[in-house]
């Protein structure tokens, strides 16, 4: 068994393995079963072919009596990417903190907002950063005007 990082998009499949046995550039097929976040009772199923194009993915449901899966129809065309912590979420607690806050007053307080690590924290303001949803300014960060 193998794992993923957190968001893969539907055609880089056998890229997305991550471990010390990934198996990246090895297989002709992949098959990925993830949780849609949608519905949690359900399993997609997404497929990978070297030499073949992919199917389109499918639901799975578990049958409680039987413990099988069976199809539970086609997967939903596009199920956005969410990551725990969003650059509006940093946005969020910049505003909450007043004007301008230093970055580590903003690292510690989205952390604590969201529950997230110091390292998912740096990444969202990050980005957050880049998208123009804050500004560096004299050391500190601001929305913008």
């Amino acid at each position: 068994m193998h794992h993923t990082r957190k968001s893969i998009g539907r055609e880089e499949i056998g890229s997305a393995f991550r471990g010390s046995s990934a198996l990246h550039a090895v297989g002709d097929s992949y098959l990925l079963l993830r949780r849609p976040a949608a519905n949690r009772a359900a399993l997609e199923l997404r497929f990978q072919f070297r030499y073949a194009p992919s199917l389109p993915p499918m639901l799975l449901q578990l049958e409680p009596h039987s413990l099988w899966f069976s199809a539970a129809g086609s997967a939903p065309a596009s199920d956005p990417l969410r990551h725990k912590v969003e650059p509006q979420d940093v946005a969020q607690a910049l505003a909450e903190l007043g004007e301008r806050a230093r970055y580590s007053q903003l690292r510690e307080h989205l952390m604590q907002r969201t529950a997230s690590s110091k390292r998912t924290a740096q990444l969202a303001i990050s980005q957050a950063r880049r998208k123009g949803d804050i500004v560096s300014d004299n050391s500190q960060y601001r929305l913008p005007r």
